[in-house]
């Protein structure tokens, strides 16, 4: 009888152990998944505050575009039309987004129109050709420097706001810049990105205006036998729209 006594009483202890190390291993597992939950939603926040830190210069709606991005995890498709080649401020450009926001966040892709004129890329259907690369945001360099030794300033402006309007047709964020400087005998760069800002303020179209960054005397910014930028000149402008997207302010040494 003592002996039936004795092994129940050790069946008892034996399950109240192999009971309490199950609530302690249930109670370590919750608290993990506690702990991992509590850290992911402090880097969530701590990631939204960060954010906030470089956005100071945006638009609520690019702001907006990007906390949704880091939140569902989809990266923005920016699409950059201009007449400057991809390994020049477009690269920059990339790689400061890239060091600044992570590489999940933006994904930049070029369309380097080059030489062409606002008509002939109406005639392109550049439209069509942005919509291929599946933008979110599209920025657009009107091409004042492609324009002026062709056209009138009045045919500039009037095919820019044909383009603005076929851009907004594809439903995606827009905004528009100037062209890079230039010298011309019948009207001055100014008067070209004044005009423009005319434009895109007409169509509700936001308006990067880089034009007061370029210094009176251009020498070591534009090549003097074809007008087009230095590697220099490349990088002052990339360094703006780096401290647009990003509030840094790096400086061109």
């Amino acid at each position: 009888m003592k002996a039936m006594v004795g092994v129940n009483v050790a069946a008892a202890v034996l399950c109240g152990a192999v009971m309490y190390a199950g609530t302690q291993h249930w109670q370590e597992q919750t608290e993990a998944q506690a702990s991992e939950v509590k850290t992911a939603v402090v880097h969530k926040e701590k990631q939204f505050s960060d954010v906030s830190a470089y956005t100071k210069n945006l638009p609520d709606f690019i702001t907006k575009q990007i906390q949704s991005s880091i939140a569902n995890k989809k990266p923005l498709t920016l699409v950059v039309a201009t007449s400057a080649k991809e390994a020049g401020w477009p690269q920059q450009l990339k790689k400061e987004l890239a060091a600044t926001y992570g590489s999940d966040v933006f994904t930049v892709k070029t369309l380097s129109y080059g030489s062409q004129t606002t008509d002939e890329l109406l005639s392109s259907h550049i439209a069509d050709q942005i919509d291929q690369l599946q933008p979110n945001i599209i920025l657009f360099e009107a091409p004042l420097k492609n324009d002026y030794q062709h056209l009138t300033l009045d045919e500039t402006l009037e095919n820019t706001d044909k383009l603005i309007h076929q851009l907004k047709d594809l439903k995606k964020t827009l905004m528009l810049q100037p062209s890079q400087p230039y010298i011309s005998q019948t009207e001055s760069y100014e008067e070209g990105v004044e005009a423009i800002r005319g434009v895109a303020e007409e169509n509700w179209v936001h308006y990067l205006n880089h034009s007061l960054i370029w210094p009176f005397h251009l020498g070591e910014y534009i090549n003097k036998n074809d007008g087009r930028l230095t590697k220099k000149g490349g990088e002052v402008w990339g360094e703006y729209l780096v401290n647009w997207f990003t509030d840094t302010k790096k400086e061109i040494k």
